[in-house]
C-alpha cells in the first residue's frame, strides 16, 4: 500500500522562541517550514532526523513550540499540533546536539536510561523503518550496539528504510566532510547494508545542513538542507548561509522509493 512521509532535520532551536543564531532566527524558519507543509502536504507522518535543540535547556522551548504530546517511547510517534498541523504523527531522531537525557525526558514519557543510544525500529504499512544512534559527537562512530541492532532488524528480511542523523556519504565540503565515520567504522555498516541491498530501500540523513541524493552500495542515500542556517567552506573558513530551508516528501509504493525536494520561504 503505498504512502507518503516528510522528513525535516536539524532545527538548532534556542532557549526561547526568539533566540537568534547568528542574526538568525531557526524557531521562525521552522514554523515557516511547517506551516508549508501542512498547507501544501498530504502525509502519513513527518520524521525529524535529529538536531532538534541547539543547547540542553531548550527542550522546553521545543515542546512548546510543537504543542507537543509525548510518545511513551522512542522514536515516537508524539503527536504534534503547530502551524495548521493538528494532532500530527512525527518521530524523532537525537543528534549530535541532542542531549540524550534531557531529549528522552521531555519526548518521552517512558523512562530511558540517559546514556542510551536510540536504536529502535518501527513498522508502517509493511516497512520497516530503522533508527540509527551514531553517537552525540560531531563524527559519526558507529557503536558495536548500532551494528548489531543493524543486523539484527535487516534479518527479519522486512522491506526496510534507514533514518540517521549523521551524514554517511561525502558532500563535497572540507568541514562537513570531517564529521563522516573513519572508513574502518563506515565499512562495517555499508557491508552489512550491501549484503542485505535488496531489503534496504533508502538511507536518509540530516547533520550536513545540505541537500543531496545520491547511490551508496547499490541504496538510495539522501541527506536535507537545515531548517536552520547551512553551511559552506570558503577559502578554508567555514561561513554560514541564509538558504531557503529545505523539506523532503517521500513516496513508497510496491517498494520503490520517489522522492521530491520542496524548498520553502522564511
Amino acid at each position: 500500500m503505498a504512502f507518503t512521509f516528510v522528513q525535516i532535520t536539524d532545527h538548532h532551536l534556542g532557549a526561547r522562541e526568539d533566540t537568534l543564531m547568528h542574526g538568525y532566527n531557526p524557531a521562525q524558519a521552522l514554523r515557516a517550514v511547517l506551516r508549508h507543509i501542512a498547507e501544501h502536504e498530504q502525509f502519513d507522518f513527518l520524521v525529524s532526523t535529529g538536531d532538534l535543540v541547539d543547547r540542553a535547556d531548550s527542550y522546553h522551548t521545543f515542546c512548546q513550540l510543537f504543542q507537543l504530546r509525548p510518545a511513551a517511547a522512542a522514536p515516537g510517534p508524539a503527536l504534534v499540533t503547530i502551524e495548521g498541523l493538528r494532532d500530527c504523527p512525527m518521530y524523532f531522531l537525537p543528534g549530535n546536539h541532542d542531549d540524550r537525557e534531557n531529549f528522552y525526558a521531555h519526548l518521552f514519557s517512558r523512562t530511558t536510561p540517559p546514556d542510551t543510544l536510540m536504536h529502535v525500529a518501527f513498522q508502517h504499512k509493511g516497512i520497516q523503518f530503522l533508527c540509527l544512534d551514531w553517537g552525540p559527537g560531531g563524527v559519526a562512530k558507529a557503536h558495536p550496539e548500532m551494528i548489531a541492532f543493524l543486523e539484527s532488524s535487516l534479518s527479519t528480511g522486512l522491506p526496510c528504510v534507514i533514518f540517521t542523523h549523521h551524514h554517511l556519504v561525502p558532500t563535497g565540503d572540507p568541514f562537513m566532510d570531517s564529521f563522516l565515520p573513519i572508513p574502518e567504522e563506515a565499512q562495517a555498516f555499508w557491508k552489512m547494508v550491501e549484503q542485505n541491498q535488496k531489503h534496504v530501500l533508502g538511507i536518509f540523513s540530516g547533520h550536513a545542513h545540505v541537500t543531496y541524493e545520491t547511490v551508496a552500495a547499490g541504496i538510495p542515500t539522501y541527506g536535507l538542507r537545515s531548517t536552520s542556517y547551512q553551511f559552506a567552506t570558503l577559502k578554508n573558513e567555514v561561513v554560514r548561509l541564509l538558504q531557503a530551508p529545505h523539506y523532503r516528501v517521500v513516496t513508497i509504493d510496491q517498494g520503490t522509493i520517489t522522492a521530491r525536494i520542496v524548498e520553502t520561504e522564511i
